[in-house]
């Protein structure tokens, strides 16, 4: 069977069908980290950046809530950054021009917003965002945090991104990597070389270089730790969902 959802459903149905030694792909929560590097294109960056998080109201699981951001570039993209989300326009999903509309119910806004009053307890600092009318949420970007805090840890599900800076690339790559979840990653950087060396270093089942949700579905779709069990797409939905069988004769 295969099941698309939360982390802590996913362990309930694995539960459930360890007596019989169900089959099982999983593809549950997400933390997605984001890595912007002092040589990325700026531009290109904000750009994606935004759609990573902001994308469908924040409501995707791959979207890029942990936003890490190389030190000599990190106060000139934090401000394009947050201007971006800043000037998202709030309406009625169905006109044209809205760019970010309301959550999916009253009580996923009471679960979201509900992370603004931790993040406040926690120490976390408001850059821009906040509730907004009715189930809205505006696009919010919390900094002053740690990695310990649960807005770094769980997942949210809405427009909210948390945002911190980095040194080295190690260091980059291990706050990337600290976190219970593993579905996708994103690394912005013009050096080739960096590109490929910290995708392989990230835990994670998909890595986005310089974009976020390109797609191809013959390509492996899954995640690592929390994020999941297995693979699908392509040849490995076809392989899952077939039971291989050897006949073998003595001729």
């Amino acid at each position: 069977m295969t099941f698309t959802g939360e982390s802590a459903t996913g362990r309930r149905i694995l539960a459930a069908g360890a007596p019989s030694l169900k089959r099982v792909s999983f593809e549950l929560g997400g933390k997605g980290a984001n890595l912007v590097f002092a040589d990325a294109d700026l531009d290109r960056a904000v750009e994606w950046s935004l759609k990573a998080i902001f994308l469908n109201g924040g409501q995707v699981c791959l979207s890029g809530s942990r936003l890490y951001v190389q030190r000599p570039v990190y106060d000139e993209f934090l401000a394009r950054f947050a201007a971006g989300a800043d000037s998202m326009h709030l309406g009625d999903p169905l006109d044209d021009t809205t760019e970010i509309g309301p959550l999916s119910s009253e009580d996923h806004w009471r679960k979201v917003t509900g992370y603004l009053d931790v993040a406040a307890e926690e120490g976390a600092k408001v850059l821009t965002g906040g509730r907004g009318a009715g189930w809205s949420v505006r696009p919010t970007v919390l900094v002053d945090v740690t990695q310990q805090m649960r807005v770094c840890r769980e997942e949210i599900f809405g427009p909210v991104v948390v945002v911190q800076p980095f040194e080295t690339e190690d260091e980059g790559v291990a706050l990337a990597n600290d976190s219970p979840y593993g579905l996708n990653a994103m690394v912005f950087t013009e050096n080739l070389r960096r590109g490929h060396r910290v995708a392989a270093r990230l835990r994670a089942g998909t890595v986005w270089v310089n974009c976020f949700f390109v797609r191809d579905l013959r390509a492996p779709f899954g995640g690592y730790k929390d994020s999941g069990i297995g693979r699908e797409g392509g040849r490995y939905s076809r392989e899952f969902f077939t039971e291989p069988k050897a006949v073998v004769m003595e001729i």
